[in-house]
């Protein structure tokens, strides 16, 4: 859990540049797929991040809310 982003940023800007120059339907599909999974993949593990949070430090937010 050390990374700054969830997802690899370099790995995101070439998978968007290869859709952007592909000309192939086929690849272009198949590229869209990759990229989908990708997304999919770092909503999750930021659900799971936050969940986490929620359930570390949850009781911080409910007091700081009581106090105003």
């Amino acid at each position: 859990m050390g990374r700054a982003f969830v997802y690899d940023i370099d790995f995101i800007r070439r998978l968007c540049g290869d859709l952007a120059r592909e000309k192939d339907p086929a690849k272009i599909h198949e590229l869209t797929n990759l990229l989908r999974a990708v997304v999919k993949e770092d909503q999750e593990e930021v659900r799971i991040r936050l969940k986490f949070l929620a359930k570390t430090y949850g009781h911080f937010f409910s007091d700081s809310q009581a106090a105003d």
